[in-house]
This record gives C-alpha cells, sequence and structure tokens, in this order.
C-alpha cells in the first residue's frame, strides 16, 4: 500500500518517510503538523485533497499518555491530551469518511488502550480519553456498515514506542514484562486483525485474560490495585 505520512515537525518524520520510500521504492508525501492545533485537522485533509491523495485506509494513531496527579497538574496538561487523544481523531473521521466512501472496503483503524476499561489513577485523563475512543470507534462501525467502511479500534496494554514509555513500563516490573509489547510487533498483529475484520481488539492473551477477570472484581478493589501501581510511573 501506499503511505502517507503526518506527525509532528521535526526530522523524524522525513527520515521516516525516506525509509519506506527506499524499501518500497515509492513516493511517500508527508506533512508536519502538531494536531492540537484547531485547523490542524482541516489542513490535513486539505493537503491530502491538494496533493491528489486518495485515503482508503485512516489510521488515527496520533496520541499522548503521560502520567500526573490530577491536582497537581497543568490545565494545559489535560487540555493537550484532549485535543490530541479526542479531538483531533473524531474531527479527522468526520473530515475524511467523504473520501473514504469513495473507496469501497475502506477501513479506519483508531488507537484506543487497555486502559480505556479501567479506572486509572495517576492516568485519569488519559484513560478517559482512550475510553471515549473505545466508545466512539463502537458506534461509528455500527453506524458506517451500510457505507462498506470497516472501523478497529486496537486497546494495547503497555507499548515500547519510545525511551521514556520503556521507563514507564518498566516501574511495573513483572507486570510490565507480562504485559507488553514492541510497537513493531503491536503493527504487525493489529493490522491482520484489521483485515480480518475485527472492530475491538485487545493484543496479548494476558490483556485478554485481565479484562474478563476484572468482571467478577470488585470496582474497588481494582482501583486499589491500579493506585498502588501507577503511583510509581509519577517520577517519569
Amino acid at each position: 500500500m501506499h503511505v502517507a505520512l503526518v506527525a509532528l515537525p521535526g526530522p523524524e518524520l522525513a527520515q521516516t518517510a525516506q525509509e519506506i520510500s527506499s524499501l518500497a521504492n515509492m513516493d511517500v508525501p508527508h506533512f508536519a503538523i502538531d494536531l492540537t492545533e484547531l485547523d490542524a485537522p482541516g489542513r490535513v485533509f486539505q493537503w491530502c485533497v491538494d496533493q491528489r491523495i486518495q485515503v482508503d485506509f485512516l489510521i488515527n494513531n496520533a496520541g499522548i499518555a503521560g502520567s500526573s496527579a490530577f491536582e497537581q497538574s497543568d490545565p494545559g496538561y489535560s487540555d493537550e491530551r484532549i485535543l490530541l487523544n479526542v479531538r483531533a481523531l473524531v474531527l479527522l473521521t468526520r473530515y475524511f469518511i467523504p473520501m473514504l466512501k469513495e473507496s469501497p472496503g475502506s477501513k479506519i483503524l483508531n488507537i484506543g488502550s487497555l486502559s480505556g476499561f479501567f479506572p486509572v489513577p495517576y492516568k485519569s485523563v488519559y484513560a478517559a480519553s482512550k475510553a471515549f475512543v473505545i466508545s466512539f470507534s463502537k458506534s461509528l462501525a455500527k453506524e458506517l456498515e451500510k457505507a462498506n467502511i470497516r472501523v478497529t479500534v486496537v486497546c494495547p496494554n503497555g507499548v515500547v514506542s519510545n525511551e521514556l514509555s520503556r521507563k514507564r513500563i518498566m516501574t511495573h516490573k513483572f507486570w510490565g514484562k507480562l504485559t507488553t509489547l514492541t510497537s513493531d510487533r503491536l503493527a504487525v498483529l493489529t493490522l491482520d486483525r484489521v483485515e480480518k475484520g475485527n472492530r475491538v481488539y485487545v493484543p496479548l492473551f494476558i490483556n485478554r485474560l485481565l479484562l474478563f477477570v476484572e468482571k467478577f472484581i470488585p470496582e474497588k478493589w481494582i482501583s486499589h490495585f491500579l493506585e498502588k501501581e501507577f503511583r510509581g510511573e509519577l517520577k517519569y
């Protein structure tokens, strides 16, 4: 498949585009933009129109995590997560649906999180934003059935995507090693499930088991365990 990349300004974007271009022998158009800017989703869509890029697979991968005691956090900390994890994802999806309808069998992939199913102290806004993504994706999947657009939301646990995420995951020790996977492995597993038509996908058996067991444990116990488990992330 041909790809078009959108990411924050910086050398990594052009480097990634060049790497893909060299490996696949194709042009890789790329657009540097901060998706938390209010006009960013519309500008991304217009860029695709101007470049004559016909999108038939929209991957809403941009997102930001982090750990913070809510009452001590700067309001901008929460605002950034809402703007990127929720607003940008929703508006990008809305802008691209008419274009996706032009290609039968189009797909949308949204990146959720296992935390979207749980109350997670010190990640309250992040977990809530991913709960939104899960609910939004499931609702949209039903709405777009007749338009022949498939919607998938993937809900991983820990993902080693950079050095900071690795440090956060390491604070969980045994559980971190057991429930985490690399971003490369996540991509392979997820794209396979998208092709199979899954609407909600939770990678790794252990994470699916945690989600099943959670139904039989009082929420007070779960909250107590998660508060202790995620307190260690605050130093990062």
